[in-house]
C-alpha cells in the first residue's frame, strides 16, 4: 500500500443606453432661430464579444502508495539461497526465519542447515536491529562441528509484503566430508526472502496441510524444493523454532516424518520454496495447521 475543480464558464453582456434630445417648435410656420437643432444621436457601441471559456485543468497524476515508515513486525518465514556462482556443486535452500518488533529495535532469527537425520542439528542463529525499512545483524552458530559466523542486510517491500537481502559467511567456502552419513559445501555467501505467514508469492501458489501431508501448486521449471515445518510457540531467545525440513526434487508433497512430534491441537507453520535450477525462487507460501 485525485480530482480536479471545474473552471467556471461566465458571459458578459453589455448593456447600452441610447440618448435622446427632444427640441421646441413654435406654432408659426419658421423656426426660432435661437433654439438648437437636436444632437444627432451616438452610434450604438459594438457589442463585446463572450469571453472565451477556459480549457479544464489537467487532472493530477495519482500519487505513489505510500511506503510505510515502520513495516509491521511478527514472525517472518521465508528462505535462504545459496549463492550458486560461488557454490555450483551443490547450491542449497535453507529455512530462515526472524520474529521482529513492531517499531526499531532489537530482534532474534535463525538460519536451518540439518536435512538428514544422521547430522548434528544445525543451526545459525541470528540477532540484528531494525532501524525503518532496513534489517542488519549478525549470524553465529555451528554447522556439523564447524563453527560459523557472518553478517547479512535487507529490506522491506511494501508491495509484496516481504524482506530480500544478503548473507556473508566469514569462513568462505567450505567442504564437510561427513561420509557415510553426507558430504557437500557450504557457500560463501547467498541471499534471502520472508514473508509474514500466509503470504505467497505469486499470489496463486497455494500450501495445504492434511495430517502430516504438505501439498503445493506445480510450478514450471522447479528444480529444488524446501520444505520446512516450525513451531511459532518457540520464541525463546537463541531457540530454534524449525522442527524439520526436507528438500524434495520436482513433486508437489511431502509427508513429515513421523520421528518429528506434533503435538495434536497445538498450531504449527508449514512452508515450502520452490527454486529453479540456479536457485531463483518460483515461488514460496507458508500456513498455519491444527495437527490432529
Amino acid at each position: 500500500m485525485n480530482h480536479s475543480n471545474p473552471w467556471a464558464r461566465a458571459c458578459v453582456l453589455a448593456s447600452l443606453a441610447w440618448l435622446t434630445a427632444c427640441g421646441g417648435g413654435s406654432s408659426g410656420t419658421d423656426a426660432d432661430p435661437t433654439t438648437p437643432a437636436p444632437a444627432p444621436a451616438p452610434a450604438p457601441a459594438p457589442s463585446p464579444a463572450p469571453s472565451p471559456s477556459p480549457s479544464p485543468a489537467p487532472s493530477p497524476a495519482p500519487a505513489p502508495a505510500p511506503q510505510p515508515d515502520t513495516p509491521p513486525g511478527g514472525l517472518y518465514v521465508g528462505f535462504y539461497a545459496e549463492d550458486a556462482t560461488a557454490n555450483p556443486e551443490d547450491p542449497t535452500l535453507g529455512a530462515f526465519q526472524m520474529r521482529l518488533p513492531e517499531g526499531n529495535a532489537n530482534f532474534e532469527g535463525s538460519m536451518f542447515f540439518t536435512y538428514v537425520g544422521c547430522q548434528s542439528s544445525n543451526v545459525g542463529s541470528i540477532t540484528g536491529i531494525k532501524a525503518g525499512a532496513d534489517i542488519r545483524g549478525s549470524i553465529a552458530g555451528t554447522v556439523d562441528g564447524l563453527a560459523q559466523t557472518g553478517s547479512y542486510s535487507g529490506a522491506y517491500d511494501a508491495t509484496a509484503q516481504r524482506y530480500t537481502g544478503t548473507y556473508v559467511l566469514a569462513g568462505g567456502k567450505q567442504y564437510r566430508d561427513l561420509r557415510p552419513c553426507i558430504e557437500y559445501y557450504i557457500a560463501p555467501n547467498g541471499t534471502f526472502e520472508m514473508y509474514p505467514v500466509g503470504v505467497s508469492q505469486p499470489s496463486s501458489f497455494k500450501i495445504t496441510v492434511n495430517g502430516r501431508n504438505i501439498q503445493w501448486g506445480s510450478l514450471s521449471g522447479a528444480r529444488q524444493t524446501l520444505v520446512y515445518v516450525l513451531d511459532p510457540s518457540i520464541t525463546a531467545a537463541g531457540a530454534n523454532p524449525v522442527l524439520w525440513q526436507g528438500l524434495v526434487d520436482s513433486v508437489v508433497d511431502a509427508a513429515l516424518p513421523q520421528a518429528v512430534p506434533l503435538a495434536s491441537g497445538r498450531e504449527y507453520v508449514a512452508a515450502v520454496a520452490v527454486g529453479s535450477s540456479s536457485l531463483q525462487r518460483l515461488g514460496f507460501g507458508s500456513v498455519r495447521f491444527v495437527a490432529p
